[in-house]
């Protein structure tokens, strides 16, 4: 019996050593430039402590998602702790596929946190929570300082959605040009090419006192597409391509290819994440933008121009979360030390984005671009945080990315297409959401909204029914499918003469 006792417990030593001495893994997504080796020194500090080795695995962002979805339902291939977007924490826990923190909240200090961050720990009117917030991807208005100065504008010209209209116009008139010829352009933004489509919309949306859903008097969600503050955010964005303030040509480019022209001195204004303005202070060798053309023009950070109901800003982030089928008791405390104020101050500041912590965001604030986005965590907003959002955000992409598709021709540009596509989408949002239909708005009400908010004037009297106008609109009707058939023979042709 003795002999059997000291067989169990040398075989339970043996088994501790193993998993103490095999490495704990943390899978991430490319935060920043050279994601891995900079994670990969802060771990170094946690093995120094621990004596437990880790490895770091990057996902790019197209495959987390497959990967990681996989790796929780079979629990195969397991890290011990892994980043999730802030929008996939409420999917991932609805199905139980990580584990509930709140027996270690004592540890995790809630009170530490902005609550903009850890509201999207959890499900939405949940109080288990399932992840810590890492770090804040928050987007302002980045603008070049020497292009801005040049015009003599100043930020409070940038202030409103109104002084951002009349800057842009003012910046385009001026017709700037590069050394080698490149024109300056005043403002752009991506188009159907890029994900991050609703993150765009989002802040016009938001500052305007609309959103993509809302929730009934009972307390259920559903679409919100066609209420009339969506509708005039929705608009105000819209504007911008239909007053040609922003080059069409730019709907065909995606965020990467938005932010090189920024960096390289054609772009006056955009909308991104901040990681670009802490990439600014490092040198090319340590993968920053010191020796770029904004590097040398250098950046102003702005707050999203208000609107009707005020400034807010797109808020994302990602948090850490642990498997549910992962059983290491380090894998906790690996949580712990990679979401502790040390660790957030000294990761953030080398990826770009913004640390969640109350404390050390304090002492980010002293610098002046930091300050305005602490600012702006007060009034930014992230996604509702429900299972069902990431099925709604794909929904919004499509239906966005059909908007841009029919600004496209402007000879086809149809407000009763658009109401089309946004009453389509409202109810397969609202599918996903299991919300009954209900009767939406009408179209004629849709385009009074439509026609307020772009300050159209309904044409009344003997000009109204002028023959001549509607006869030669029909006319553009008829002719543009034929001139688009017609470009793409065309295409076709000189694509067949060159294979030859």
């Amino acid at each position: 019996m003795k002999t059997i006792r000291k067989f169990v417990f040398a075989t339970s030593i043996a088994i501790s050593s193993l998993f103490a001495t095999e490495p704990l893994s943390v899978w991430i997504m490319p935060n920043g430039a050279s994601p891995k080796e900079k994670l990969e020194q802060r771990l170094s500090i946690f093995t120094e402590k621990t004596g437990i080795p880790t490895e770091v695995q990057v996902l790019d962002w197209g495959e987390a998602w497959n990967r990681i979805s996989t790796a929780l339902e079979t629990g195969n291939d397991l890290p011990d702790v892994l980043q999730l977007g802030t929008t996939w924490i409420p999917y991932f826990a609805s199905r139980g596929e990580i584990k509930s923190l709140n027996e270690w909240l004592d540890k995790i200090d809630e009170k530490r946190f902005v609550s903009v961050s850890w509201n999207t720990t959890k499900i939405d009117s949940d109080s288990i929570v399932y992840s810590i917030p890492w770090f804040i991807d928050i987007r302002p208005v980045l603008g070049n300082k020497a292009i801005l100065k040049r015009n003599n504008i100043t930020r409070k010209d940038l202030s409103t959605y109104k002084g951002f209209v009349d800057v842009v116009k003012k910046i385009n008139d001026k017709r700037e040009s590069l050394e080698d010829g490149t024109k300056i352009r005043a403002y752009a933004f991506p188009g159907k090419s890029d994900w991050n489509i609703p993150h765009n919309f989002a802040p016009w949306i938001w500052s305007n006192g609309g959103d993509f859903i809302t929730k009934d008097d009972n307390g259920k969600w559903h679409a919100n597409i066609l209420s009339e503050k969506t509708l005039v955010g929705i608009a105000k964005y819209l504007n911008f391509v239909l007053d040609s303030l922003v080059n069409p040509e730019a709907l065909q480019t995606n965020t990467a290819q938005i932010v090189q022209q920024f960096n390289a001195g054609e772009l006056a204004l955009i909308v991104n994440t901040a990681e670009i303005v802490m990439q600014t202070r490092y040198n090319e060798s340590e993968g920053g933008l010191a020796n770029t053309k904004i590097g040398k023009d250098s950046i102003i950070v702005l707050p999203i121009p208000r609107g009707d109901e005020g400034s807010i800003s797109f808020i994302g982030g990602s948090n850490l979360a642990i498997p549910s089928k992962n059983n290491r008791p380090e894998a906790l405390d690996l949580l712990l030390f990679l979401t502790n104020d040390e660790n957030q101050d000294a990761y953030t500041k080398q990826i770009g984005f913004l640390p969640t912590s109350k404390k050390v965001l304090a002492n980010w604030a002293e610098d002046e671009s930091y300050k305005i986005l602490v600012e702006a965590l007060e009034t930014g907003k992230t996604y509702s945080a429900i299972p069902e959002w990431g099925d709604i955000e794909q929904k919004l992409v499509a239906m966005f990315s059909a908007v841009w598709d029919h600004l496209e021709i402007p000879a086809l540009y149809s407000e009763e297409k658009l109401y089309q596509i946004f009453m389509d989408y409202t109810q397969e949002i609202n599918k996903i959401l299991d919300y009954p239909f209900t009767k939406a708005v009408t179209f004629a009400e849709f385009q009074d909204i439509w026609h307020k908010t772009l300050s159209i004037e309904e044409k009344t009297g003997p000009e109204s029914t002028n023959p001549t106008d509607t006869e030669h609109i029909k006319n553009n009707l008829r002719i543009a499918p034929w001139i688009f058939a017609l470009m793409v023979l065309l295409g076709f042709i000189v694509s067949f003469k060159r294979k030859k």
